[in-house]
């Protein structure tokens, strides 16, 4: 039986239903464009008042530095005037004070003598940085022979123009400040000034000549006197160098480089001063050539001090060239101490680390990094003690031993 359908009367539902979809899906795509379009209009006017107010914030930021740039130039200006003016009251008070005759003449006559001694340094020992700086406070202090005279005949300097004399004498005094400041950190040092007053003109002690010997790292023996080497810092003996098993024993090195140098040769010391043993100290040349400095250029001994020493510029020679103790792991001696001195503190009777020894009528005292140091017993029934200094141990009639 075959199912009958009714035929539709002129009405296409189904097409209807599929237009009204379409327009509806067509009317969303509208919509989406629409806000998409809006978006991007906005996003538009957002991106063309950033650019205004960055175009604008630029402008500002250039006149802002602008402005600071002469306001810190200003500033400058304002401060070197200060300076000047400050650098110039201290230079007229300084001229005052010095050209009165009492005290400008000594002053220069000091001069004359730094002079002399930086002439017969050269002589011997070439025009070197010693040399130089001894010329040079000669010459200063010779100045204040100059500001004597002046004084004395009413002399008056020819002006600058535009240039006060304050102001060209404050100028000449800070290029002299930088000039000494820069030569000190370069390696300088201020040893051959203080070396002056050892002048046998002045009442000094004369130079100690005669053949010398190693008698340690920084000690050298002439006759009955023995002389630490002034202006460097040597290895303890048994401090070792190096890496590892390839080390070795820097302080034996630098007593042996030591007796290459000095050992049955003629040698002249100035005498400078004595240390905390009451060993006197000085400078020593052999051969027309500085001993310690020497060492130092080796590789075999530390420049003493730090901004001020006297053989900082042969230290870093050496440690370019990677020469002596600079071809391995170093350590300065004072780390070195230290470290061993903290140690043996902890372990002495009231922190007390320096062992005095009598034997016989002799009186030493052992310090903690000396060879013999661990060997040494203190015995009190003998009359044998600690000392927590040197100094303690030298008032009290010990000696340092030869040993360290």
């Amino acid at each position: 039986m075959v199912a009958w359908r009714k035929k539709p009367e002129g009405f296409e539902w189904h097409k209807y239903i599929r237009t009204t979809i379409k327009v509806r899906r067509d009317a969303r795509r509208q919509r989406v464009n629409d806000a998409r379009r809006a978006a991007g209009e906005q996003m538009n006017a957002a991106g063309a008042a950033l650019a205004a107010g960055s175009r604008a914030a630029g402008s500002a930021a250039k006149d802002g530095a602008i402005a600071g740039a002469g306001a810190l130039a200003l500033g400058l200006q304002g401060f070197w005037a200060v300076l000047v003016h400050a650098m110039g009251v201290l230079v007229r008070s300084i001229i005052n004070v010095v050209s009165r005759p009492h005290i400008g003449g000594p002053l220069g006559i000091l001069g004359a003598i730094a002079v002399g001694a930086a002439i017969g340094r050269q002589r011997v020992l070439g025009f070197d940085k010693e040399a130089i700086l001894t010329l040079a406070v000669g010459l200063v202090l010779m100045a204040c022979l100059l500001a004597m005279l002046a004084r004395s005949y009413n002399w008056q300097a020819p002006s600058i123009p535009g240039l006060s004399a304050g102001t060209v004498a404050a100028g000449a005094l800070l290029l002299a400040l930088a000039g000494g400041i820069g030569w000190l950190a370069s390696g300088g040092s201020m040893g051959s000034f203080a070396s002056v007053a050892n002048l046998r003109v002045l009442g000094g002690s004369p130079p100690i000549e005669g053949r010398a010997y190693a008698t340690g790292a920084d000690t050298v023996r002439i006759g009955g006197t023995s002389v630490r080497l002034t202006g460097i810092d040597a290895p303890e003996r048994e401090q070792r160098c190096g890496r590892g098993g390839r080390g070795w024993r820097c302080g034996a090195a630098a007593e042996t480089a030591l007796s290459r140098l000095v050992d049955g040769r003629n040698v002249s010391c100035t005498i400078s001063g004595s240390d905390d043993a009451g060993r006197k100290t000085g400078q020593c040349t052999a051969g027309g050539k500085d001993v310690a400095g020497e060492l130092v250029r080796q590789g075999h001994v530390f420049a003493g001090g730090s901004m001020f020493a006297r053989y900082g510029s042969e230290e870093r020679e050496a440690k370019n060239a990677k020469a002596g103790m600079w071809s391995g792991d170093v350590e300065r001696p004072s780390e070195y101490r230290s470290k061993i001195w903290e140690e043996a503190k902890r372990r002495a009777p009231e922190g007390c680390p320096i062992k005095g020894q009598i034997a016989g009528a002799s009186r030493v005292y052992v310090l903690p990094w000396s060879p013999e140091y661990e060997r040494t017993r203190v015995q009190k029934a003998r009359g044998e003690r600690w000392f927590c200094s040197e100094q303690e141990a030298v008032s009290a009639g010990f000696r340092a031993a030869s040993g360290g």
